[in-house]
């Protein structure tokens, strides 16, 4: 699945390719990818004619910001890709939803697996039944109050490399946490953006256990796990992700951060830094990877 320094790199890549263009019109292949509004045509309606004012993210979602204030969102999922191209690009027969713009480019949203949605929410903000903050539901249907756009994304934590992220905020939001550190990065309500690549990287970097609880951590830890964290995602970014399977950037072109990584899918290969070999485990059901030299396995840590 796409993670932050993946999908940051398709919003860069879009707000340079396509900020400012309008849609004309949308062509749905896959009518499930459509999240909201429904049915589809509706949202072929209500999208036809939108300028895209510019291109962000949140968490590992891509937001396309409408000049009209409403906002479309695109969850990547497990293989979903958004893709400009030519206007006489041969067809894809995985393409799910094609945004034909006005300048005669597509902005093809691809789905090997079709996973991925798509919404696009009414006057900056939507209707919801709502997901209280930590919370896992992600259910979003038509309810009786109106919010910000910034609500849809109420149970996910802060942004990591956001400015506001520091070690201090990183060490109040590990305090009196007992769970697994592998476990709690991958938690979206602990922070936003982070999944199985990025996670050993930063583990591996820190010299921190997978299976470590975050209550056992001491200042200096902390410090250094928030270092590793951010650094790992910027370099992501910085190579244009990895790309193992499906992730392509905006381009169409694979990410270079795959040969960069120390850990991740390296089983039984050596160690950069001692040599010895990368072990492979289980963590709530997430294959993990990690040095048993470099990153010492607490004691009476239990199973993963």
């Amino acid at each position: 699945m796409p993670e932050l320094p993946e999908v940051e790199t398709v919003a860069r890549d879009l707000q340079r390719w396509v900020a400012g263009a309008t849609i004309m019109d949308a062509t749905i292949h896959w009518d499930r990818t459509i999240r909201h509004p429904q049915p589809p045509e509706r949202f072929v309606a209500e999208i036809a004619g939108a300028t895209i004012e510019r291109v962000g993210r949140r968490a590992k979602t891509v937001l396309l910001s409408l000049a009209d204030g409403r906002v479309m969102t695109v969850a990547l999922r497990m293989t979903g890709a958004l893709i400009v191209a030519d206007a006489d690009a041969p067809a894809d027969p995985y393409a799910r939803v094609v945004f034909a713009l006005e300048d005669g480019r597509e902005l093809r949203y691809r789905d090997v697996r079709k996973f991925g949605r798509i919404g696009l929410w009414p006057g900056g903000g939507l209707r919801s039944v709502g997901a209280g903050r930590g919370t896992r539901s992600k259910r979003v249907a038509e309810g009786a109050r109106r919010y910000r756009i910034g609500e849809l994304f109420s149970g996910h934590g802060p942004e990591p490399l956001g400015r506001g992220f520091t070690a201090a905020r990183f060490a109040e939001r590990l305090r009196g946490r007992s769970a697994k550190l592998k476990s709690l990065l991958l938690d979206q309500s602990f922070i936003a953006g982070v999944g199985n690549i990025y996670a050993d990287e930063a583990l591996w970097r820190a010299r921190l256990h997978p299976l470590r609880t975050a209550d056992s951590l001491d200042e200096h830890e902390v410090r250094r796990l928030h270092r590793t964290v951010r650094r790992v995602l910027r370099e992501g970014i910085a190579n244009r992700g990895a790309s193992f399977s499906d992730y392509v950037g905006a381009n169409g072109q694979p990410g270079a951060n795959a040969a960069r990584l120390s850990v991740y899918r390296r089983a039984e290969q050596p160690c950069y830094r001692c040599g010895r070999p990368i072990r492979r485990i289980v963590v709530g059901q997430r294959s993990t990877h990690f040095c048993p030299h470099c990153q010492r396995e607490p004691v009476g840590s239990g199973p993963a």
